[in-house]
């Protein structure tokens, strides 16, 4: 046997054993957890969450829809809740962004502090490179949550009192009401515009709270929607494909029976019929003199009394009915012989 034979039986054994399914729902549990956490800004990740939560169970031996349909309840649960403890803990630990455009003519943008409230007054920075007193830089601000603060367009103030070496820094102080914030930096020489090649984020000024209120909403509601929304598909087509496939089955057996019981049916065909046939012929004998049906291995007619003589017995060629050697015809089907 192959190693890889070797293996397939052992594993198919484990998979018989009562505690497979329970180490088989822990496993789905760790590795979808995994998948959600680290890569959940890949779309396809999403997707092999659902696939595996179906997949993993199944494999080792949850069959029954209705408890698979509970488990991908229970596990979409926890999973929106772990989610939302990492967005939390990402959210308030980011050490925070150092923006640049692609073309290097904005470099090290950035906010301080990263955290605040409504009385926090932010310092916006960024540095055009090459640049002087006279250039034109702006910071766009934008509230991610709630979403009350419509994008804003800043105009920043060269930083005095003097350019450092390589540019220009430029700055703007400003306060914010509570919201989760992203920026950005844009500038214009007179000809081109330049644009920092993402936002950053920041900055918080929402209390912890609020923050992780916000991360378990939105959370659950993605891990649902893109998550579960596809995992109860899959159930749902895998119990139709396997009802479908059920009911053809039945179908066909259903079918076989009625053709049984109509080749039965005919005469001579089945071998129910021909075991009749037989069973008639053995029983049936009819007496020479009176016509009247006598056992077999009668002596004698027990209506006229007519006693039957030994003689050979013969076949009708016919219906294969047992004759006397005297027999001008066949008592079963008529059939007359010659002498």
């Amino acid at each position: 046997m192959s190693p890889a034979g070797g293996f397939k039986k052992g594993f198919d054994e484990f998979r018989g054993k009562k505690y497979a399914i329970p180490i088989g729902l822990a496993l789905t549990v760790v590795i979808t957890t995994l998948l959600l956490i680290f890569l959940w800004y890949e779309c396809l990740s999403l997707i092999l969450v659902a696939i595996l939560a179906y997949a993993i169970p199944f494999y080792f031996g949850l069959k029954n829809r209705k408890k698979l349909a509970l488990f991908g309840l229970a596990l979409f649960i926890y999973l929106g809740l772990a989610f939302a403890v990492s967005s939390f803990y990402t959210y308030t630990e980011y050490p925070g962004d150092h923006l640049s455009s692609n073309n290097n003519i904005l470099v090290n943008g950035t906010v301080e502090p990263y955290r605040g409230d409504g009385s926090t007054t932010f310092i916006f920075s960024v540095m055009l490179a090459g640049g002087n007193s006279s250039g034109q830089v702006w910071a766009n601000i934008s509230d991610i949550w709630p979403g009350d603060l419509p994008s804003v367009n800043q105009t920043m103030a060269p930083y005095e009192p003097a350019p450092v070496p390589g540019g220009q820094v430029f700055v703007l102080n400003k306060t914010l009401p509570a919201g989760i914030y992203a920026y950005h930096f844009t500038t214009f020489d007179g000809t081109t515009w330049s644009r920092t090649s993402i936002q950053g984020f920041g900055p918080l000024t929402i209390s912890d709270g609020v923050l992780f209120e916000q991360m378990l909403y939105t959370r659950m509601v993605l891990v649902w929607l893109q998550i579960g929304t596809l995992f109860y598909m899959i159930l749902a087509l895998t119990w139709w494909m396997d009802s479908s496939k059920k009911r053809a089955e039945e179908v066909r057996k259903q079918l076989e029976e009625d053709k049984k019981k109509k080749d039965a049916a005919k005469p001579g065909k089945g071998k129910e019929a021909q075991t009749d046939v037989k069973k008639k012929i053995v029983e049936k004998f009819v007496c020479s003199e009176c016509g009247a049906e006598v056992p077999v291995d009668a002596k004698k007619c027990p209506r006229c009394g007519e006693p039957f003589e030994e003689e050979a017995e013969l076949i009708c060629t016919s219906c294969g009915a047992k004759v006397k050697e005297s027999d001008k015809k066949c008592w079963n089907c008529g059939k007359e012989f010659e002498n």
